[in-house]
C-alpha cells in the first residue's frame, strides 16, 4: 500500500513498483498527513481490504528553504512541525493503534534525518521535526516493546531524490563533504527499510537506522 499528498507521485511508485519482478499490484491513498482523520481511515481501508497490516513507515516530510534563526517566519515553523513531525505522530499513533488491536505484533519504522544527529545550520524547523521524531520512536519503542511491536527510526543522510537532483551542484557539492564522498542512493535506503521490517530480525527495536555515508560521525 502506498499514500502520499501527490497523485502524480503515486503514480510514478506504483508503474515502479509493477515492473519488479513477482511484485503485487499496489494500493495508493493520496493523503494529507497533517489530516488526522484521514490518516486513522486511510490505515482503517487497508486493514479491512488486505485483512491485517505487518508493518507501516512514515516517510512523508518536508523542508524549507536554508533561513537564519532571525529569519524563520512563523509559516516555516508552523508547516515543518505540522507534516514532519505531527504528520508522523498521526501516522505512527494509528499504526500503533491497529497493530495493539490486531495483537500479533508487527513493525514501525519514521523517517528522521542525519541533521538531527549533526545539526545543520540554517534549518531549524526541520532539524527541531526531525530531532522530535527521534525521541517519539525511541519512546513508542518501548511502550509497543510488551506488544511485541518494533519500532525503529531511519536516518538517511543527503539522498539523491528527484528533488534533489534538481538542484545544480547540490549532489556533488555534499558529496564532497562526506567521509566516504558519496550520497546515499534512494533504493538503497528502501532495500534497507525492507530489512528492517522482515522477520529477518526480530528483536531490533528503539534503533536508529543510520545511512548517511559517514555525516553523523564527521
Amino acid at each position: 500500500m502506498l499514500s502520499g499528498l501527490s497523485a502524480e507521485g503515486l503514480s510514478e511508485t506504483k508503474e515502479a513498483i509493477a515492473g519488479l519482478p513477482d511484485a503485487s499490484e499496489a494500493v495508493c491513498f493520496q493523503v494529507d498527513i497533517t489530516n488526522r482523520d484521514a490518516v486513522n481511515a486511510m490505515l482503517d481501508s487497508v486493514q479491512k481490504a488486505f485483512g491485517r497490516i505487518d508493518a507501516v513507515v512514515a516517510n512523508a516530510g518536508i523542508i524549507t528553504p536554508q533561513t537564519s534563526v532571525l529569519d524563520i517566519t512563523e509559516r516555516d515553523w508552523q508547516q515543518n512541525i505540522a507534516v514532519n513531525l505531527t504528520g508522523t505522530f498521526n501516522t505512527v499513533q494509528a499504526a500503533a493503534r491497529l497493530l495493539v488491536a490486531q495483537g500479533h505484533g508487527g513493525t514501525i519504522i519514521a523517517t528522521g534525518s542525519s541533521t538531527a544527529v549533526r545539526v545543520m545550520p540554517g534549518f531549524l524547523p526541520y532539524v527541531t521535526a526531525k530531532s522530535g521524531i527521534h525521541g517519539m520512536m525511541r519512546l513508542l519503542a518501548l511502550e509497543l516493546a510488551p506488544h511485541h511491536i518494533r519500532v525503529n527510526t531511519l536516518v538517511p543522510g543527503t539522498t539523491a531524490t528527484a528533488l534533489a537532483q534538481s538542484i545544480s551542484g547540490h549532489l556533488e557539492k555534499a558529496a564532497s563533504s562526506l567521509p566516504m564522498g558519496e550520497v546515499v542512493e534512494p533504493k538503497e535506503l528502501g532495500r534497507y527499510v525492507a530489512f528492517a521490517i522482515s522477520d529477518a530480525v526480530p528483536h531490533m527495536t528503539g534503533a536508529q537506522l543510520i545511512v548517511d555515508s559517514g555525516r553523523s560521525i564527521a
